[in-house]
Parts: structure tokens; C-alpha cells; sequence
């Protein structure tokens, strides 16, 4: 008996290999491109393709890595971003007859519900600012303070949420703005949301031995990095290729080689955040892209 079961056991896994090669052999290979300022050179890289030693091209499996990386990072940042527009948008769906206490106690509800909210702004139909709950600095009530012609208040009027630039609160942390439109007569609500989750999620995310993730902004510029210095500073990196190509075509998927915002080769691969427009970009130096 114990014979026939292992007999048993080793077949069921040979057919286990066999199909997971059968799998294998089905993922469709990343593309590599050359990204220059003005040219584009395209390969193909086939895992599939047995080098000298009869192993697997190590560069296309570093490529799928990396891909799923970028994406990785991007479906938290969008999931983060989601969340949060939830927590506000029952806030856009008071009566406009609700009173102001009751408007105050489930601002202080959604405080506490939702830490990375500081602070909670609501603005009635013509953009005066009614009542403002903060972590950060006293409530005020009825202040009046006129926003009509804000951005947070036209755009979202417009298209019902409106993603504010990011900015650093106290040259420490990254912050945006997002507003939320209910129907015309309920008005805006308006939040200050802390990014640093963003951080937190770049920070833990580790690229081979010497790679990098960050994320770059709607504008071009880096919002978060492992190197607080580099997203503090809010750089400019819009003239990268790699950058440029992102943010003016909807392709993504594709590996690239290009330089980064060191003049350093490196392969780099992006990935988009739904909602506020960024860009994910994880890279790796080439020497370590091509190494055995």
C-alpha cells in the first residue's frame, strides 16, 4: 500500500510540473523598449528563449518583476484613493436643510474614521466656506470665507471631484486636496488628505539590490520616494523620457531602458493610478537588469 501511494503521490506531481509549464509557456513575454529624445527601438524578450546554460532569460523574468511591481504599488495607491472618496462622499449627501451641529458631529465622525483626513471643509452652492473641522487647528463655524473662484470649488463643481496639486504641510509631509460635489444645493465638501501612506507603501517596496519605486504627479513632479530629500522636494523630473512618453500616451506593460534622474541607465517600468493622474515608476540599473 504504501508503494502504491507513493507511485500515486509522484505521478500527481509530474502532472502538477507538467502543467505548470504548460502555464509558464502561455505568459506573454514584456517588451523592452529604447527610450531616447527622439527615436524608439523595440525588443522582445522571451523568457521562453533557453540561454547557453539551458536556463530562462533572466532579463525577461527581472521585467515581470518589475512590472508587477509598478503595478502592485499603483492598485494601492488607487485603492487608498478610493477609500477615501467613499468616506467623503456621505458627506455630499446631507439634505441642505441638515444643521450645522449635525453637519459638525459626522465631520468629526469621518475624522475619526478616516485618519489620513485632517481636515473637512463644507462650502455651500455659491463657495462660502460654512464649517470647518481640523486635527490640526480650532473649528470654525460660519467663517464665510469666500471660495467661489477656487479650483476646489469650480472644478468640482464641474466634474464632481476635483484632485488638488500635491504640497508639503510644514516642509514634512505630503498633502492633497480633494474635493466632492453632491447635488448643487448641498454644496462641496472639501478634505485635506495626508499622503503619507503613499510613503509608507514606496518606502517598503523592495527592487532587486539597488532598484527604486517612486511616484510622480500629474505636473511631472516626484511626490514620493525612498529618498525623503527627493519626494520633500517635490522634484521636477518632467523632461525624463521615460516621464514625457508616460504622460503624453495611454500605453503601458512595456520595460524601457532609458536614463534617470541621475543620468544613470537603468530599466524602468510605469504603471498608472486611476483618479488623480499619477504615474508609478519602478527601475533597476542596467548592469544589475543584465547580470546572470
Amino acid at each position: 500500500k504504501k508503494t502504491r501511494r507513493a507511485r500515486g503521490g509522484a505521478l500527481a506531481l509530474a502532472f502538477l510540473g507538467v502543467g505548470l509549464a504548460v502555464c509558464a509557456a502561455e505568459v506573454a513575454p514584456p517588451k523592452v523598449d529604447f527610450v531616447g529624445k527622439t527615436s524608439y527601438q523595440e525588443i522582445s524578450v522571451d523568457p521562453q528563449l533557453p540561454q547557453a546554460n539551458g536556463q530562462p532569460d533572466v532579463r525577461a523574468l527581472r521585467s515581470q518583476v518589475l512590472l508587477m511591481q509598478a503595478e502592485g504599488i499603483a492598485d494601492k495607491l488607487t485603492q487608498f484613493i478610493k477609500e477615501s472618496q467613499n468616506q467623503v462622499a456621505w458627506t455630499t449627501q446631507l439634505p441642505p436643510t441638515a444643521g450645522t451641529e449635525q453637519r459638525r458631529i459626522d465631520a468629526l465622525r469621518l475624522l475619526r474614521q478616516t485618519p489620513a483626513i485632517t481636515e473637512l471643509s463644507h462650502l455651500d452652492a455659491e463657495g462660502k466656506e460654512f464649517l470647518k473641522v481640523s486635527r490640526l487647528a480650532m473649528d470654525v463655524v460660519g467663517s464665510g470665507t469666500d471660495y467661489s473662484k477656487e479650483a476646489k470649488f469650480t472644478e468640482t463643481v464641474a466634474k464632481k471631484i476635483y484632485y488638488g496639486p500635491v504640497y508639503m504641510r510644514r516642509e514634512s509631509e505630503p498633502y492633497m486636496t480633494l474635493g466632492m460635489a453632491g447635488s448643487r444645493l448641498a454644496g462641496v465638501s472639501v478634505v485635506e488628505l495626508n499622503l503619507k501612506p503613499m510613503w509608507d507603501i514606496v518606502q517598503q517596496t523592495k527592487v532587486g539590490d539597488h532598484g527604486v519605486a517612486y511616484v510622480v504627479d500629474a505636473e511631472g513632479r516626484v511626490i514620493a520616494h525612498p529618498d525623503f530629500s527627493v519626494g520633500k522636494s517635490l522634484r521636477d523630473v518632467s523632461s525624463l523620457a521615460q516621464v514625457q512618453e508616460a504622460r503624453t500616451t495611454p500605453s503601458t506593460g512595456s520595460v524601457r531602458m532609458a536614463r534617470d534622474m541621475n543620468d544613470q541607465e537603468v530599466v524602468v517600468v510605469y504603471a498608472r493610478v486611476a483618479g488623480p493622474g499619477w504615474l508609478v515608476f519602478v527601475e533597476l540599473p542596467i548592469g544589475e537588469w543584465t547580470k546572470n
